[in-house]
């Protein structure tokens, strides 16, 4: 299970006041909420101080299809369009979003390009960059 998750935390900016940062993170391989609040606490604590886990929520991200070759990578989403046949010969789309590391848009549509090719019949339908970390 995929999860999103967003912090806030108090820092001190150039200028020496109290400026409050928003995070957001995915989170895979936990079974429950309180898992992936934990692991924040414990990932976080000692890089950030007065650390807060505002929101916790199931993702709709059907997989992580990448994990981060090099630092500079970012998480994109693409959401992706299934076409198949039911038994009945009608066809039947199903849509979803994968998230994948990537350095810059152009690595990123090569990458899905690559991805859609194996073997289904899938459709890129968008591709985004986003502010999510991995944890």
């Amino acid at each position: 299970m995929i999860y999103e998750a967003t912090i806030t935390y108090v820092a001190i900016d150039e200028k020496g006041n109290d400026k409050v940062h928003k995070e957001m993170y995915l989170i895979d391989d936990k079974n429950l909420f309180a898992e992936v609040e934990h692991a924040l606490y414990e990932e976080l604590a000692n890089v950030v101080t007065n650390l807060d886990v505002t929101a916790i929520k199931r993702s709709r991200i059907k997989e992580i299809a990448n994990y981060p070759q090099t630092n500079d990578e970012k998480i994109f989403l693409a959401t992706l369009v299934d076409v198949f046949l039911n038994d009945d010969g009608s066809e039947k789309e199903m849509k979803y979003t994968i998230a994948f590391f990537a350095k810059d848009i152009t690595a990123a549509h090569a990458f899905i390009t690559q991805y859609i090719t194996q073997g289904y019949n899938m459709n890129v339908v968008a591709i985004k960059e986003t502010n999510f970390a991995l944890l």
